[in-house]
């Protein structure tokens, strides 16, 4: 098995915070981990995938030409592959509210490249929101593979590797309430383990397939079945608790965030 590369190896601060300066023009909250990098199985060639937050002035909202919800840049940067992907505050605390799983892992992934007490508020605010509507966002990943599969879509390892990862932590968030996105530990809390065959094969391989029978693809059902009995069973909430703390983070942070000349750089 090939070495896992640490994130300072991969984007050292000041290579990201030249990377973010050009890229974005208004206050960044969070910049997370995510993809490969972030679940454990990475190959050589893999993109450094990053998933940001980020708050537009106030007055570019309100304005007549307000600016774009997100910011997406796939390419090269001082020889590093990104795949960069920001959305801005409001429509992100929407989207949690309504069950959106990238969203509620993008704010709590464990590996955040940019920290401090915004990020720390809006963490806390949205472990409040942890509920079984999430549901939808995790059953449907799985079942969206098997469904590409049917129609002709190319069987490759790290799409089927996603769906293991994300229905794991679907199934870990309704049983234990807490964020966890790494493939192999769950693998191994819920009867996965020899799904590491899986990881290597993408460690080792660029652009590794699957056969039509392979048993990783028979087994995504015995996932969903799993994510379906956790749902079930899960100690969550229908529905969010309360989702005033998270408006009151949205408040404050657009009375922070008035006009352009309050926008911290990153």
């Amino acid at each position: 098995m090939g070495p896992v590369h640490t994130i300072t190896e991969l984007i050292p601060q000041d290579v990201l915070h030249r990377f973010l300066r050009r890229q974005m023009r208004c206050k960044v909250l969070l910049v997370a981990v995510s993809g490969a990098h972030a679940h454990g199985y990475p190959h050589s060639s893999s993109p450094l995938e990053l998933k940001g937050l980020h708050v537009e002035p106030t007055e570019r909202l309100v304005g007549i030409n307000p600016p774009p919800r997100a910011y997406n840049w796939v390419g090269e940067f001082e020889t590093r592959r990104i795949d960069f992907s920001s959305l801005e505050l409001g429509p992100a605390i929407d989207h949690l509210i309504r069950g959106d799983g990238s969203i509620l892992e993008r704010i709590l992934a464990p590996r955040q490249l940019i920290g401090g007490e915004d990020l720390k508020r809006l963490q806390k605010a949205a472990r409040t929101v942890i509920c079984r509507r999430f549901h939808a966002h995790y059953r449907n990943f799985s079942k969206g593979v098997l469904r590409d599969y049917d129609e002709g879509e190319k069987r490759s390892v790290s799409h089927l590797l996603g769906a293991y990862r994300t229905g794991l932590s679907g199934v870990h968030l309704f049983r234990k309430g807490e964020v966890v996105l790494e493939l192999m530990p769950l693998a191994k809390e819920y009867g996965f383990v020899q799904i590491e065959e899986l990881v290597r094969l993408n460690r080792e391989v660029a652009n590794a397939v699957v056969d039509e029978g392979n048993i990783w693809i028979n087994r995504l059902v015995r996932l969903q079945a799993l994510l379906e009995e956790s749902y079930e069973f899960s100690e969550l909430a229908a529905d969010p608790a309360d989702p005033r703390l998270l408006e009151s983070y949205l408040l404050d942070m657009r009375r922070r965030f008035f006009d352009a000349m309050t926008v911290q750089e990153s």
